[in-house]
């Protein structure tokens, strides 16, 4: 075979296996997703008190407003 028919048979190749690879390591993957278990479901009440509104933020002293 000539020089250029193998180059193009390398190269074929080398396309495949990186296909091969690919879905070996994505299937791998999901496999690995599968076996991670789901997390407990929270316990206790849920909490009445609303979260502490801030109100705003006020410049340091010395500094002087823009414009």
């Amino acid at each position: 075979m000539s020089t250029a028919l193998w180059i193009l048979v390398g190269i074929g190749a080398w396309l495949v296996l990186s296909v091969v690879v690919a879905l070996v390591i994505g299937r791998v993957v999901r496999m690995r997703d599968r076996q991670v278990p789901d997390p407990p479901p929270r316990q206790g009440p849920s909490s009445e008190v609303p979260p502490e509104q801030r109100g705003p933020v006020e410049p340091p002293p010395g500094h002087r407003p823009p414009g």
